[in-house]
């Protein structure tokens, strides 16, 4: 039993980058949102960029789906897809103030970010190509659950970022992650040993984009310049 565990791709590599994944949970933006003390102009900036990555995390996930050969798979991708793009209407429903638009330009590791999984979706295998965009399922949920450990419901009802938790901790976006969970793995399961190789580093380095990502959200953010 450990041993089919161990061999999940979920499993390897939570365990291998356990070091950056308690980096992000403990990083002062999740911090300070969790406690309901984060600058808003902060969080502003946050939304207003994870607003423009959700097209491309979206597209990144079509361009898989179109690349699968397994229907099933690519009709589970199509729906995550979906639902993945859906997200932007929900931060525009509960953070009306914060100036969504898509004529805003990305920030240096937001574009970093979504260079290295359209890449991957484009030029690399199903399997490396989804463990790239994997981080930004991943790692939301390890944060929101860890939130949930630590808060109560009436803290939550208390937080001015209500909505964001809201959104992140629901069945429905569960559901869209444990997807996402059940394919990667079993891609892992067929993958030859390079390819697995490839997987674990593909993820790790999508975490550390996810890293800098918040490092400059929360220390180096400026305000916005709409696009020309």
């Amino acid at each position: 039993m450990c041993n089919r565990i161990k061999e999940k791709f979920y499993d390897i590599v939570v365990r291998e980058s356990s070091d950056l994944i308690e980096k992000i949970k403990e990083h002062p933006f999740n911090v300070e949102l969790m406690n309901s003390t984060l600058d808003y102009e902060k969080f502003k900036f946050y939304l207003q960029q994870d607003f423009l990555y959700l097209v491309d995390c979206t597209r990144a996930l079509l361009v898989i789906a179109a690349k699968v050969n397994d229907v099933e798979i690519m009709n589970s991708l199509i729906n995550v897809a979906r639902g993945t793009f859906d997200v932007r209407k929900q931060y525009k429903k509960y953070f009306e103030d914060c100036d969504l638009s898509d004529n805003h330009k990305k920030s240096r590791t937001c574009s970093a970010f979504t260079d290295f999984f359209m890449c991957a979706a484009y030029h690399n295998s199903v399997a490396e190509a989804l463990a790239a965009s994997y981080p930004c399922f991943n790692i939301y949920q390890i944060v929101v659950h860890h939130m949930m450990n630590k808060i109560t419901s009436r803290e939550v009802k208390n937080n001015k970022y209500e909505g964001w938790i809201d959104i992140y901790n629901s069945k429905t976006m569960d559901a869209a992650i444990y997807e996402v969970t059940n394919i990667i793995n079993k891609l892992y399961k067929k993958a030859g040993e390079y390819e697995k190789k490839r997987m674990s580093e593909f993820f790790k380095r999508g975490l550390e984009l996810e890293l800098v990502f918040w490092d400059e959200v929360y220390y180096f953010n400026t305000p916005m310049v709409k696009a020309c």
